[in-house]
């Protein structure tokens, strides 16, 4: 009888012990992070479709401004989302822009910005970081060079407010939920905040954040790593109350840059 007790007893902790195995095998990741990559990866999938199609056209006829101005304007009217559309010289200079609200602009000279330096000696397309466009506001550009007979004639390029493209992504899915989402750059720079005003600030290096040493360690670290967990410190959204927040987080790709998509429940 005592054999039988105890050989029933081994049994229970094999089956709890491989429960807790499994359970470590399979940690939480919340699926939303998974649906809003890539719901993200679409919406450029369809934008970079249509600007690599653009491109092509012009490598193989050459620069034509009557073609190309027709052509910014049909990606701006097909774009959901892209703020503007802007043909850059192979000097630099801004030289055709759509639509029109942005006519003014044209001349602009932009070689010194990184993205146009990085695309034009790459020959390869660019997401840039966020900055400070030559129209006054906060944006990223996607560039795509073009090459004809060898030559580079110029670049296209989307111009794109992330948290417009964010919002409409992210709102549907955290509505009434407990938990938030925003997305920072690699860079730290803050691409979308359900806290309108820290958008556009970088968690690294602004002064806000400097009572806020967890989060900037977290942020270090959700920089530097595909996805994973970690927890913070931070005002409740929309108080000034300090909670601690557990994250997770994932990592969208495009274009040699990345950006962060984090989950954060607070505790």
């Amino acid at each position: 009888m005592k054999t039988n007790k105890y050989f029933f007893f081994l049994l229970i902790v094999v089956f709890l012990a491989g429960c807790k195995k499994e359970k470590d095998e399979n940690p939480f990741f919340p699926e939303e992070l998974t649906l809003l990559k890539s719901q993200v990866n679409s919406s450029f999938d369809s934008l970079n479709n249509s600007m690599s199609a653009a491109v092509n056209i012009f490598a193989a006829s050459g620069f034509d401004s009557v073609a190309m101005r027709a052509k910014l304007l049909e990606l701006y009217n097909e774009s959901t989302f892209a703020t503007e559309f802007v043909y850059t010289s192979p000097e630099g200079i801004m030289t055709i822009i759509e639509p029109s609200a942005y006519y003014s602009y044209e001349g602009s000279d932009i070689s010194a910005q990184p993205h146009v330096i990085k695309a034009f000696q790459t020959k390869k397309p660019v997401l840039s970081n966020g900055f400070i466009v030559v129209e006054g506001y906060q944006a990223a550009v996607t560039i795509r060079p073009i090459i004809h007979n060898n030559q580079l004639i110029g670049a296209i390029s989307a111009v794109i407010v992330p948290s417009v493209l964010l919002s409409r992504i992210i709102e549907p899915v955290v509505a009434n939920q407990p938990f938030e989402v925003w997305v920072m750059e690699k860079t730290g720079l803050t691409l979308y905040d359900q806290d309108e005003e820290e958008i556009g600030i970088n968690v690294l290096t602004h002064p806000m954040y400097d009572d806020f040493p967890t989060l900037r360690e977290a942020c270090v670290k959700m920089a530097a790593e595909e996805s994973g967990e970690t927890s913070y410190s931070f005002y409740q959204t929309g108080t000034s109350t300090v909670v601690n927040k557990k994250t997770w987080w994932n990592t969208f790709h495009m274009q040699e840059n990345q950006w962060k998509i984090i989950y954060v429940k607070p505790e």
